[in-house]
């Protein structure tokens, strides 16, 4: 019985295939975890990197940057205020009917007063000194606020992720053998167009003692849909042409194996590309299984799509017949 190492080595470790396709390392050890989380994001630390501090804003999650709007706030109010204070307090106009009688806090409220260009009447500059230096708190304020409502902007622009993959991949019969199968579905009520389908597979294999990872193109029969108002199950089929042809279960157990897959079209919405990533690992694969259909058609006609229902499959009896 020939493993799924021994076949890809045998057809595919040739010295024209030595180029790492898929941009990730062919390095590998017993340590090493899967190439693409669940999430969509590489199992990668970079160490070292140059960050951008407005990408890294606009990225954030929600809490993390509303913390970040409002520590700044509450900072930059506190140092002039306390610039206020160190400078001249007296210089700070208030009328007869305030009734804040804190130093510190008429320099905080003064202070949030000038930084929002608020100006409610009730502090005011009266020195030269004071007066400037709430024209240079202001300058600022009018400049971060600028900052920020940048970054508000970048924040919703950016096109949320839309492409839900099924939990898992399936080995099915299809045609005259079997196929593997997965879905994917766009889980926001944005309307995506020209949409195109690769997928890899990542298979430890033994090159000189050492082992390395290989990467293999698996041929997709449906690889581009135009519309994508419903679920989309892509499909290989393991046919003489395919590097998984005549592996039986036991091969794909004893393998390291991972389905890279990279999804891209159109956002007609948000007139913006739209690119999505995943991967499916051995733990992930169902054999003999079959999706159910996750949409009906009502009887006025109209096709009622559950997305929640895309990962529902059921398995086969097939007495125990696996791909030859």
């Amino acid at each position: 019985m020939m493993k799924i190492s021994d076949l890809i080595q045998k057809r595919f470790n040739k010295p024209e295939n030595k180029g790492d396709d898929f941009g990730f390392t062919n390095h590998f050890n017993v340590n090493s975890k899967r190439i693409i989380n669940k999430d969509g994001s590489f199992n990668v630390i970079r160490i070292g990197e140059k960050k951008s501090l407005f990408h890294m804003l606009v990225t954030m999650h929600w809490p993390g940057f509303a913390l970040v709007v409002i520590s700044f706030y509450v900072v930059f109010n506190i140092l002039f205020a306390c610039l206020y204070l160190l400078v001249d307090i007296n210089g700070i106009g208030v009328t007869p009917d305030y009734q804040v009688h804190n130093r510190f806090l008429i320099a905080s409220f003064f202070s949030a007063q000038t930084l929002t260009t608020v100006g409610y009447g009730t502090l005011y500059p009266l020195t030269g000194v004071i007066s400037t230096l709430a024209a240079t708190e202001a300058l600022f304020g009018l400049m971060s606020f600028a900052i920020f409502t940048g970054l508000m902007y970048g924040r919703f622009s950016r096109p949320p992720r839309s492409i839900r993959f099924s939990k898992n991949i399936l080995l099915s019969p299809y045609k005259q053998g079997h196929a593997l199968m997965f879905r994917i579905a766009n889980e926001r009520n944005v309307e995506l167009t020209e949409m195109e389908a690769r997928l890899l597979m990542s298979v430890v294999v033994s090159d000189n003692g050492k082992e390395n990872r290989k990467y293999q193109t698996l041929e997709v029969e449906n690889n581009k849909v135009t519309y994508f108002p419903l679920n989309w199950t892509i499909v290989h089929y393991i046919d003489e042409h395919s590097p998984l042809f005549g592996l039986t279960e036991a091969d794909f157990i004893s393998s390291q194996i991972e389905w890279l897959v990279t999804i891209k079209g159109y956002n007609i919405s948000a007139a913006q590309h739209v690119h999505a990533k995943g991967s499916y690992t051995l733990e992930e694969l169902v054999w003999d299984a079959q999706y159910k259909l996750p949409y009906h058609i009502r009887e006025d006609g109209i096709t009622v799509f559950e997305l929640d229902k895309i990962d529902e499959f059921h398995r086969l009896q097939t007495n125990g017949l696996k791909p030859k």
